[in-house]
């Protein structure tokens, strides 16, 4: 399912208009976006986690030339889902 389908689904179900139903989808993504940024977790129950990870730093291989490459450390998003989700 695409953004676009999502946004049309609660609008039927919903009986706003679709600039309406765009806005919701919007706000709520964009709580999860801030969040995030925030280092916060995300639960949203029967669906899964949002999260952060932090990756530590590294060496990478650059394949053409095989120089060693240090990467630094960096922040990931992660996404862990709910048992309702796994046990489809």
């Amino acid at each position: 399912m695409v953004r676009s389908t999502l946004i049309e689904k609660i609008s039927q179900v919903t009986q706003l208009t679709r600039k309406d139903a765009e806005r919701i989808v919007e706000t709520i993504f964009g709580g999860i976006k801030e969040a995030l940024v925030r280092g916060d977790k995300v639960e949203l129950g029967g669906l899964g986690t949002f999260g952060i990870k932090q990756r530590a730093p590294r060496l990478a291989r650059n394949l053409k030339t095989w120089e060693t490459i240090p990467l630094p450390p960096r922040r990931v998003p992660f996404f862990r889902p709910g048992k309702g989700l796994r046990s489809l």
